[in-house]
């Protein structure tokens, strides 16, 4: 019970917990991990999602067994690790956030440093997601820079409006963006050419050189 305690603690109920973070924190052999893990589930105070990810039920459904909200999963296994930013949302429905489109599309599109290939499929319950490796590693400082790169190098594919006429909700997405022209540069290395051209097209390396002097 003192595991059960310290998860309920550190994590709170309906949030999900995952066995990989947990065996840092403990500093436990995965195989003792995985007897205490299994004993809380026997009692029902552990509900598993799917290997590796569990959480605590804070009312138990009068049928079924109790499901967690997959938006906390992704988050919590994809988007961030602890304090750290390590993913974005991509695709259809981050132009549709933008305005750049009025589709959404069913399966969302995650980008992640936690990806063990260039693209999978994963389903939560019943609900499907699609996993990208990032083309450079995510962080807090850059990853809103990343989802436009991402967005500008498939632009047709997302957006229904031209390119000049989304440059201000792309800018000001990115109006708390802070980084040097040197930073850019390098990302900018990790994506192909005409997304360069449109970065320039839109005047976002401009708008990043001059916030730079400001900074400075």
């Amino acid at each position: 019970m003192e595991l059960y305690q310290y998860l309920v603690n550190k994590y709170g109920y309906d949030e999900p917990i995952l066995t990989e973070q947990l065996k840092e924190e403990l500093n436990l052999n995965p195989n003792t991990l995985r007897q205490y893990i299994k004993r809380l589930s026997d009692k029902g105070l552990l509900t598993k999602v799917q290997n590796g990810i569990y959480f605590i039920p804070k009312k138990k459904p009068m049928f079924g067994s109790a499901v967690l909200d997959t938006d906390l999963v992704i988050r919590k296994k994809f988007l961030e690790d602890r304090d750290r930013i390590i993913g974005y949302k991509s695709g259809t429905n981050f132009a549709n956030a933008l305005g750049l489109t009025s589709q959404t599309a069913a399966v969302a599109t995650i980008v992640t440093n936690n990806a063990s290939a260039a693209k999978r499929e994963v389903n939560i319950y019943k609900k499907r997601f699609i996993i990208r490796k990032s083309r450079v590693s995510v962080n807090k400082s850059n990853y809103k820079l990343l989802q436009v790169l991402d967005l500008l190098t498939n632009y047709e594919q997302y957006s229904e409006k031209p390119l000049e006429a989304v440059e201000e909700n792309i800018l000001a997405y990115l109006g708390d963006v802070s980084m040097s022209v040197r930073e850019v540069k390098e990302y900018l290395s990790a994506y192909p050419t005409k997304t360069k051209l449109r970065v320039y097209e839109l005047g976002l390396f401009d708008a990043i050189a001059r916030r730079e002097r400001v900074i400075h």
